[in-house]
């Protein structure tokens, strides 16, 4: 009879086990997205007047676009944007651009392995060498160095959570 409720208890485990594995990983997947999401909305700072210029930025930072496509989207001059922006935020609307396409960058070097070069692409930039350029200025460190750097930490921090 003991045997036979440890059988029961095992076969009962076995089939339960797969189950919580699949809803673990679920959970994790919508809190990567969430915090993804959250991120790029934490980027930019909550300023009606700005709204519009920083959805424009949101929906096209991985085209190559620049100063004066935003302002033309929003409707203004060039000028006036630039002083507007950098009035409200201490920042250009080109900082604002890269800031975006550098959160889109760490996203994409963190979760996938695309190569760098097409990460590149993917984020706006025409040539490769500037957005190498652009990323070492702001992180100290070259793409893929910074990638193979998280991702070691990554791993160092889950191994260390499943002592």
């Amino acid at each position: 009879m003991l045997q036979t409720t440890l059988d029961s208890t095992e076969e009962l485990l076995s089939a339960i086990a797969p189950r919580l594995e699949k809803h673990v990983a679920s959970k994790q997947w919508g809190l990567a997205k969430y915090q993804r999401i959250s991120e790029s909305q934490r980027l930019f700072p909550t300023c009606p007047q700005l709204k519009e210029v920083f959805d424009y930025i949101e929906a096209n930072y991985h085209q190559s676009i620049g100063l004066s496509d935003v302002a033309v989207a929003v409707g203004y001059s060039a000028a006036y944007l630039t002083n507007l922006v950098r009035r409200k935020t201490g920042k250009t609307v080109n900082d604002w651009i890269f800031e975006r396409r550098m959160l889109a960058a760490r996203t994409l070097l963190l979760e996938t392995n695309q190569p760098v070069n097409q990460i590149a692409c993917a984020i706006g930039y025409q040539y490769e060498g500037y957005f190498f350029r652009q990323f070492r200025q702001f992180h100290g460190t070259t793409p893929q160095a910074w990638r193979n750097t998280q991702r070691s930490n990554v791993s160092v921090n889950h191994e260390q959570h499943n002592e």
